[in-house]
């Protein structure tokens, strides 16, 4: 995305996630990951921080795949099972609504045998030029006319 050392998907960060996202249908996302007993919080099971960290990069792969620079304006998570240490998950993400600087996304989280984990709804701001100079994001481009 924007950073080779974002937690989630940087693949220079030592110490994260390493999640590849991929474009997947008409204008969603797909990912896969298999949580390691580093990822712990309760015994033999992902941190719920994490959890919540997926679907939030989820969602911001939907808005740049959109061609779109955003950050998170809110987002709602709903933890449905657990997702077990070692267990391989596949991620979804897909826009659900779109204004000019407001893309509404759903994502979801699945265990390899179908069953639903956790999703969320979120909404993602699209930055306007001026927000991405003062946030220092100005070497990222729109892809498309989002201003």
């Amino acid at each position: 995305m924007g950073s080779t050392h974002c937690f989630v998907c940087g693949q220079e960060n030592p110490k994260g996630l390493h999640i590849h996202f991929n474009p997947s249908g008409e204008n969603g996302i797909i990912a896969h990951f298999r949580p390691e007993p580093w990822h712990e919080g309760w015994p033999g099971i992902i941190h719920g921080g994490l959890t919540g960290s997926i679907l939030d990069e989820a969602t911001a792969y939907v808005a740049l795949f959109l061609g779109h620079v955003s950050v998170t304006a809110e987002i709602n998570v709903y933890y449905l099972k657990p997702i077990l240490i070692g267990e391989q998950i596949e991620v979804t993400a897909w826009p659900t609504r779109q204004t000019r600087r407001i893309i509404e996304v759903e994502a979801q989280i699945k265990g390899a045998d179908g069953v639903l984990k956790a999703k969320s709804r979120a909404k993602m701001m699209i930055l306007t030029d001026k927000q991405k100079e003062a946030m220092g994001l100005d070497h990222l481009s729109e892809q498309s006319d989002a201003e």
